[in-house]
């Protein structure tokens, strides 16, 4: 291949890359389904029967999967995503809700709220290969870029627990605020919200250093930026979204969305913030560079998506 063909080779790649399409998985606790959402042409392409009470999803790339924890029928269901079907249904037992998958995405971890259990799923095999017994009602899950950690909120405990990803070993455990659910980890920056306390806490993950920073009614998800300039929360009773200045440790505004916002998700490629409304059966969109409403998506009944649910090739 000539010189020439290898510069067009690489900006078809490129173009490819740059013209690939967010889609958004959204799980819709009411009509036990997932929709599928083309981003870019703004309406649900495809809607999907799973089992009963989706909350939670976790999306490998590399495995081309999505799962999805069924919190009624005590199952994780496997979507895959270059046919958009259901390819196989694990059952886990207890309650799973929260669930994320391994930094080199060979396990999926699952939280079972009522047992107090994080489950491991193989991916390649897709059965559960171990249970670790962990603190009460573990909600939100994420690994560092890094691949050394999984972060878990104990909701009833008031706790973030740090593991080894390697040997599943508990490495430390820290004090956050009351009833921690959704979690998100930027960096050296673990964000926790605290449901009752109306409160965000950050955690150093380097010195475990805590703040704390007041939110709106009843926060339930959390995202920043790859710069950790801004933090943004879905408030529940308020159907709005906090906008956290990291540097100036405040809320500086309030963007309103559609009702009862709960799961959230950022794509900074294209720009925009997403969230998912239990009341209003949507999803709103919102400008990540100047923090305003855009529109809404109409999805299924009762749209949760509890954790990562924007996939960007």
């Amino acid at each position: 291949m000539n010189f020439k063909n290898l510069i067009s080779l690489a900006l078809y790649s490129l173009l490819c890359a740059c013209s690939s399409t967010p889609i958004a998985y959204i799980t819709n606790r009411g009509s036990d389904t997932v929709s599928i959402v083309n981003l870019k042409e703004k309406k649900v392409i495809q809607e999907i029967s799973v089992g009963k009470g989706p909350v939670g999803i976790a999306i490998s790339l590399k495995k081309s999967y999505a799962f999805i924890t069924n919190s009624n029928d005590a199952s994780v269901n496997v979507l895959d995503l270059q046919h958009n079907r259901i390819i196989k249904t694990i059952k886990i037992g207890g309650t799973p809700v929260g669930i994320t998958k391994s930094t080199n995405e060979d396990f999926i971890y699952v939280s079972d709220w009522f047992n107090s259990e994080i489950l491991i799923i193989e991916t390649k095999s897709l059965t559960i290969i171990k249970k670790i017994v962990v603190g009460k009602s573990p909600s939100g899950m994420m690994c560092d870029a890094e691949g050394k950690y999984l972060f878990i909120s104990n909701r009833d405990e008031n706790t973030v627990e740090i593991y080894n990803q390697f040997d599943l070993n508990l490495v430390k455990k820290i004090k956050v605020g009351n009833h921690p659910y959704g979690l998100f980890l930027s960096k050296n920056l673990l964000f926790v919200v605290n449901v009752l306390d109306d409160s965000i806490s950050i955690v150093n993950t380097q010195s475990f250093a805590t703040e704390t920073i007041k939110v709106g009614d009843h926060p339930y998800g959390v995202v920043s930026d790859t710069r950790n300039q801004f933090a943004f929360v879905t408030n529940t009773q308020d159907d709005n979204v906090s906008v956290i200045d990291l540097k100036m440790k405040k809320e500086i505004k309030k963007i309103k969305v559609g009702g009862n916002p709960e799961g959230i998700d950022i794509d900074e490629r294209d720009n925009i913030l997403v969230t998912s409304n239990w009341r209003s059966d949507s999803i709103s969109i919102i400008d990540l560079a100047k923090h305003e409403y855009l529109y809404e998506i109409k999805t299924g009944k009762q749209s949760r998506s509890f954790g990562q649910f924007i996939k960007i090739d």
